[in-house]
């Protein structure tokens, strides 16, 4: 097990968890998924949007294949820093390596992709997000990740606020429509 930046002042531990602990993210995906709805009604009319439960199905089979690779790990933040014990989840994140080709910008051979950051809504502001994404940047860093990447769905400004104050910059706009 790795920890990453545990504090006397903050009661959580960041630390890698396994896939037989998937089943603890849902609520949290559940209240993801529900924050999209509510930042992104636009995409309403391109598409109707799942239900929370058919949502976490669908995230929870991604997680599953994803981690079944060595490039994938989860991280989450528990409520307690007792290390030895598994604890309730208050926050995690879901991220991956993968080999990356260079386009129009000579981009790293290997990039880091954050798939997930999701943070119980009674813990924000308090550094949990904050710390995911440090403990999520310093494992890119050890798998040879030179850059990483994230996806933020459109509407989400609070998302973008707090990914450019890490220093992310934006890269592509994604557009949809109906063919």
């Amino acid at each position: 097990m790795v920890s990453y930046g545990v504090r006397m002042d903050q009661p959580f531990l960041i630390r890698h968890i396994s896939a037989d602990r998937l089943d603890d993210l849902e609520p949290l995906w559940k209240a993801l998924h529900s924050h999209h709805l509510a930042v992104a009604g636009h995409l309403e009319a391109l598409s109707p949007s799942l239900s929370p439960e058919a949502s976490w199905i669908n995230r929870r089979a991604k997680y599953e294949t994803w981690l079944a690779s060595p490039d994938a790990f989860l991280l989450a933040a528990e409520a307690d820093a007792d290390a030895d014990a598994d604890h309730e989840i208050v926050g995690y994140a879901m991220a991956r390596v993968q080999e990356q080709r260079p386009g129009s910008w000579d981009r790293a051979a290997k990039t880091g992709v954050l798939e997930s950051l999701s943070v119980r809504a009674d813990q924000r502001g308090g550094g949990v997000g904050t710390r995911l994404f440090e403990a999520v940047r310093a494992e890119f860093v050890k798998r040879g990740a030179r850059e990483f990447q994230l996806d933020v769905i459109a509407g989400n400004t609070d998302a973008v606020r707090f990914y450019t104050r890490q220093g992310l910059v934006p890269y592509v706009t994604t557009l949809l429509g109906r063919s």
